[in-house]
């Protein structure tokens, strides 16, 4: 059996469901396009910002000669109503965050597959990112084979529709590489680009990060209220444009435990979020994806969640955060108190504005007085 074959054989071994080889040559055939999404403004902010490096694996590994990627599914099907104790003022996480950081799992399989290389060549060396590197992730997936592009940019394969996480490991072997997977088209079909919220699918395999619900819940700038509504009860990522692909509808289950829906994954209970210690939060969702950008973000999107619930039972978890130390968790808590009841807002927010120093905070106030009461102010 050649290396190749029996380090695909391993992969499957320790639970890689995709498993893929491709050269270190440049992705010269992505250089347009990335150029066109960073002048129309698309790109989310998180990608490596110099082209060069995105096309060129040698810029970051000298001696690179090939590329091992893989891929591991995510999918479990949402658990039934009834399985769970669902709290009455529940957000929703994507799939993405269900389970444990995927960045630490694949890197650990990766890691497992670089040693299985390493006892059958001498001077093997790689270097191994899991979203963090400066390539295009979903392209070299594709070049090796991993699955071909939707509408939705996402990469989809046969198997497990686009519920798959990817990590690559450069390396100094110059592995066979494997050949692209033929486009099954999405012709006749665009339900990904009709259900996009905000439209950030903005035609066929054209995505506008920019206008993602899951770029927007992760950015640490005040998210614009006229976006707040469109968010949803959604705490952390979106599955909008994977949930309606009709290529998902079957898609193979995880084969592991790693991204298994938890009750706190599947409903998080957004009252006990909004009131979580720095230690409590760190234990609840420090192992997750959805952890990494910290309690603010997530206790910011939760007051938004909670708000979109409609439900004036809310307000008394609300009143409290007035007197946050966190100008941005103020200024989102009076809006959303505005939006649940606008005439207990106007009457707390008067003696807010005897008190509150922070300019955004105030700026607040007055907007929502403006739009509540157009006639009064």
């Amino acid at each position: 059996m050649k290396l190749k074959e029996e380090i695909k054989s391993y992969g499957k071994s320790i639970g890689v469901d995709l498993i893929g080889f491709t050269s270190a040559e440049p992705f010269e055939d992505m250089r347009n396009i990335l150029e066109k999404r960073k002048k129309r403004n698309h790109l989310s902010g998180f990608e490596e910002q110099n082209i060069e490096l995105r096309i060129h694996p040698k810029k970051t590994m000298a001696d690179a000669k090939s590329i091992i990627v893989i891929g591991v599914s995510y999918y479990k099907r949402h658990i039934k109503q009834g399985e769970m104790n669902k709290p009455p003022f529940s957000g929703v996480l994507a799939r993405t965050a269900w389970g444990r950081d995927y960045h630490y799992v694949l890197k650990e399989k990766l890691e497992k597959i670089a040693a299985f290389i390493q006892e059958r060549i001498d001077d093997f060396r790689y270097k191994i990112f899991v979203d963090t590197g400066p390539l295009v992730d979903r392209h070299v997936a594709y070049r090796a084979g991993l699955g071909w592009y939707g509408y939705n940019a996402l990469l989809i394969n046969e198997k497990y529709g686009s519920w798959f996480f990817i990590g690559y490991m450069m390396n100094n072997v110059a592995f066979e590489e494997d050949k692209p997977l033929e486009n099954k088209a999405c012709e006749g079909c665009n339900l990904c680009i009709k259900n996009c919220p905000k439209g950030a699918l903005e035609g066929p395999y054209e995505f506008n990060a920019k206008k993602c619900l899951s770029n927007l819940l992760q950015q640490k700038e005040e998210i614009y209220e006229e976006d707040r509504g469109i968010l949803g009860k959604n705490l952390y990522g979106c599955d909008i444009c994977q949930d309606v692909c009709p290529h998902n509808n079957k898609a193979t289950e995880m084969s592991e435990d790693h991204f298994s829906p938890q009750a706190v994954s599947s409903a998080p209970d957004l009252i006990e979020l909004l009131h979580m210690s720095n230690k409590a939060f760190k234990k609840t969702y420090g192992s997750t994806s959805a952890g990494w950008r910290g309690k603010k973000v997530l206790q910011r999107n939760a007051i938004i969640a909670i708000v979109n619930h409609g439900d004036k039972k809310a307000l008394p978890y609300l009143i409290p955060l007035l007197k946050d130390n966190r100008p941005e968790i103020r200024s989102c808590s009076i809006w959303g108190i505005f939006q649940l009841d606008p005439f207990l807002a106007r009457e707390i927010s008067e003696e807010m504005k005897k008190k509150e120093e922070d300019q955004k905070v105030l700026d607040t106030i007055v907007s929502c007085l403006n739009k509540a009461f157009p006639f009064e102010n």
